[in-house]
């Protein structure tokens, strides 16, 4: 059974002369290792909801745990070291080499020159930025996806267990930006982070968020897993939201891993296999291709799942049903 990572009870978050609070009595439990987008308009209480999480706002009431302590209870440095915090302005150091932007948590925690050394090229490896071509660089030097690859692997320095992302991506060109968010879901499946993911686009929070919360003037419309989140809106503000008459966009957005289902049979060597991460409308693809009625989910190699046609023509039905509707 999953652990708890960060546990919002009854939180809500009023600020100083406004009419209503931009967060109202939320209640969310966000699972270890899971990667839960926020997904709403401008606004909405996204952002806010977020940075309550490293105190950047302080509750009015309720409470927020984090591995089951109370944030209140947690020194605010302490707190903010041990989770790692993503933005759209990337905010590296000028001054200081890309090495150097990397190593500033780790330095602050106390490490050693080796174990710091050595994190910084792991992590540029991770984020294929080569060591010996990068370490030395300024981040005048770099583009902008460079550039906020470098603040991920800033973020991730301390080895922190939560990462907290606040439309990263959001600057970027949609080129980039696309193969940022297939870097984002590689990293979390080598690191296992609990990631939270504040975003306004819908075709983002469907391709990264294993669940999404979805909100609207400060209260959570759902929260759920893509495909119920496309199949079985909870109301007709989320049926709006995500309404799209071209169920080939949604198959292009949801990934394998989204509508696996359990593993029950012995897996022949014959059957096709995809990867976790592969999209739906290439995973049909091969469906089809193969003459076959499913096919093997794989994590490294690993089967960890099947999906079949059977299961792809009732999600492709549920789209269009809420399509029409």
């Amino acid at each position: 059974m999953a652990k708890n990572a960060i546990v919002f009870e009854q939180v809500t978050k009023q600020f100083p002369k406004a009419s209503k609070p931009s967060v109202y009595s939320t209640n969310l439990t966000i699972e270890e290792g899971s990667f839960v987008t926020i997904l709403g308009a401008s606004g909405c209480g996204k952002t806010t909801l977020l940075k309550m999480v490293n105190r950047i706002h302080d509750l009015t009431s309720g409470k927020i745990y984090v591995h089951g302590q109370d944030i209140t209870k947690i020194p605010v440095t302490e707190l903010r070291r041990n989770i790692g915090y993503v933005i759209q302005q990337i905010g590296l150091f000028p001054h200081m080499t890309i090495a150097e932007n990397i190593a500033t948590v780790p330095k602050e925690l106390g490490w050693d020159a080796q174990k710091i050394e050595e994190r910084i090229d792991f992590l540029l490896e991770l984020i294929e930025l080569p060591p010996q071509d990068y370490r030395k660089r300024y981040p005048r030097q770099l583009s902008g996806g460079q550039q906020q690859r470098v603040g991920l692997a800033r973020a991730l320095a301390g080895n922190p267990s939560i990462m907290l992302m606040d439309e990263p991506f959001g600057a970027i060109d949609a080129i980039t930006r696309s193969s940022l968010q297939d870097e984002m879901i590689q990293i979390q499946r080598k690191l296992n982070k609990t990631i939270l993911f504040v975003t306004h686009d819908i075709d983002e929070a469907l391709k990264l968020g294993d669940k999404i919360v979805i909100m609207n003037e400060g209260v959570i419309q759902q929260f759920d897993t893509p495909l119920n989140i496309i199949t079985n809106p909870a109301n007709s503000f989320v049926s709006q939201l995500v309404h799209s008459d071209d169920v080939v966009q949604h198959l292009g957005l949801m990934r394998a891993d989204h509508v696996m289902l359990p593993l029950i049979d012995e897996v022949s060597s014959q059957e096709t296999k995809v990867d976790r991460a592969e999209n739906l409308k290439n995973v049909l693809t091969q469906i089809l291709k193969g003459h076959s009625d499913s096919v093997i989910v794989t994590d490294n190699e690993t089967p960890i799942g099947r999906i079949t046609l059977a299961e792809l023509k009732s999600y492709i039905a549920g789209s269009r049903t809420n399509s029409a509707s």
